[in-house]
């Protein structure tokens, strides 16, 4: 029973381990928390951040985009032009971008539907004229299983193995128990 009783904490304790590794290798940058890409870009006469709360982005996946002009009095518009680089099969895309509720922050949504390079053109409009200033990123195939199911896949053999002794432990002490009922 004592040693059963150890290799139930034992196995308590390596779920729990490896659950704690699973949950903190899994971490995804998103949108709650805070940009995972900012770029400072002087488009024409304006300097803005371009926040992306994703990176690297995943194919067909939308990523929300930020544009906040470092003068807070500027009141901007404009569009993101998503071009594909070299080697990158695809054609371009636009997305346009809205004021944030009634601040000088333009917010949008930009997918691109392959993998590979990309350059991120953004356009702005406002009271000192047109321009563009674009910066490279690299767009990622989404995994072939999600995390958590290859952690369990892979940890599978070892909850099979703590089975299988558990079952022998068990099974060992109900013929100790047999036998000892059968001696005279």
């Amino acid at each position: 029973m004592h040693a059963l009783g150890r290799m139930l904490a034992g196995s308590c304790f390596t779920l729990a381990l490896m659950i704690g590794v699973m949950l903190l290798t899994s971490r995804v940058a998103q949108a709650n928390d805070g940009p995972a890409l900012t770029r400072t870009l002087a488009v024409g006469p304006y300097i803005v951040q371009v926040n992306l709360y994703q990176y690297p982005p995943i194919t067909d996946q939308a990523v929300q985009v930020t544009v906040v002009p470092q003068e807070s009095a500027l009141r901007l518009s404009g569009h993101i032009n998503m071009l594909p680089g070299l080697g990158t099969d695809a054609i371009p895309l636009h997305a346009q971008l809205s004021p944030l509720n009634a601040t000088s922050t333009l917010t949008g949504n930009i997918r691109m539907p392959v993998r590979g390079a990309w350059q991120i053109a953004v356009q702005l409009d406002g009271p000192r004229g047109s321009a563009e200033a674009s910066f490279p990123i690299v767009v990622s195939a989404p995994g072939a299983m999600p995390i958590w199911l290859g952690w369990l896949i892979g940890s599978l053999p070892l909850f099979c193995l703590a089975w299988i002794i558990w079952h022998q432990l068990r099974y060992r002490r109900k013929l100790l128990v047999q036998h000892i009922s059968e001696l005279p």
